[in-house]
């Protein structure tokens, strides 16, 4: 049992994540290739985003298509607006400029990102085309740029976060401070339900991940997800739980099993919640 509950805590560990949330803010760290359409071979990206909104810088290094030529350093910068979100994909779009070699660079894309809740890290990929200045006129072409992305949240940025709350039995009452905003109409009890059943969904998407990555050393894995109790604080909320998990160890056909306690983080959605992270009690 010792191995699975390190395999899956290590899986858990992970959370901080955050996309495109109300009323908060998370800092990106990417790394991404123009995949041969476009010029950075490699580039880094640094961006804030917060609401549907984000902002970014990016430096990279940028190789010469011409014979006997050398690459050069590239930056530049750009801001998206997030357009929908399915699932665990979201669309943007895409506007920003480089300066490359002295020539500046405007571009425009369509982008999508994918990431899973509770997991800091996601992939992304940008199409578009851009528009280079040059001394002989300006020159049109396609761009690709493919990547990934380290996620980590800044919290609510009016400050409104609840105390961590400890794990019981369920017997502890549900917390609320502050409403929801008055064009959604939902009482105090929707509220709270609707945090509950987005920590509920989280959870569980997030143990079908961790289920998929110990893959080689279990099978049959089970479990059960249980919501103790939720604190909401304006547009924060965190909800307590437990996870029973059994699963057959490989090796010795063994079933193993036990219960894990912890607290997933949500901030304000619209007039719904979005997950944020996963601490473990």
């Amino acid at each position: 049992m010792p191995t699975l509950r390190r395999l899956l805590t290590s899986v858990f560990s992970l959370g901080l994540a955050a996309t495109g949330l109300a009323g908060a803010a998370e800092l990106k760290l990417g790394l991404n290739t123009s995949a041969g359409l476009g010029c950075p071979v490699v580039a880094g990206r640094l961006g804030i985003q917060a609401d549907r909104f984000g902002v970014y810088g990016q430096v990279g290094y940028c190789s010469s298509n011409v014979q006997g030529q050398s690459g050069s350093a590239t930056f530049g910068g750009g801001v998206s607006f997030d357009l929908f979100t399915t699932s665990n994909v979201t669309t943007y779009a895409l506007v920003g400029g480089d300066v490359q070699d002295g020539n500046a660079v405007l571009h425009g894309d369509l982008g999508l990102r994918y990431g899973v809740a509770l997991f800091p890290v996601e992939g992304y990929l940008e199409a578009g085309v851009q528009r280079t200045t040059t001394a002989l006129g300006p020159v049109l072409g396609p761009r690709i740029a493919l990547g990934v992305t380290y996620r980590m949240n800044l919290g609510d940025v009016q400050g409104s976060v609840p105390a961590p709350l400890t794990l019981d039995d369920g017997t502890t009452p549900d917390t609320y401070s502050g409403a929801a905003p008055a064009e959604c109409k939902l009482t105090q009890e929707q509220d709270i339900a609707s945090a509950r059943a987005t920590a509920s969904g989280a959870a569980n998407e997030g143990l079908s991940a961790a289920a998929n990555s110990v893959r080689a050393a279990y099978s049959d894995i089970s479990y059960t997800v249980t919501i103790t109790n939720v604190s909401i604080n304006g547009n924060s909320a965190r909800v307590a739980g437990q996870v029973k998990v059994s699963a057959t160890q490989r090796s010795t056909g063994e079933r193993v099993s036990g219960t894990y306690g912890g607290t997933v983080s949500l901030v304000r959605d619209g007039c719904g919640w979005r997950a944020t992270g996963y601490t473990r009690s």
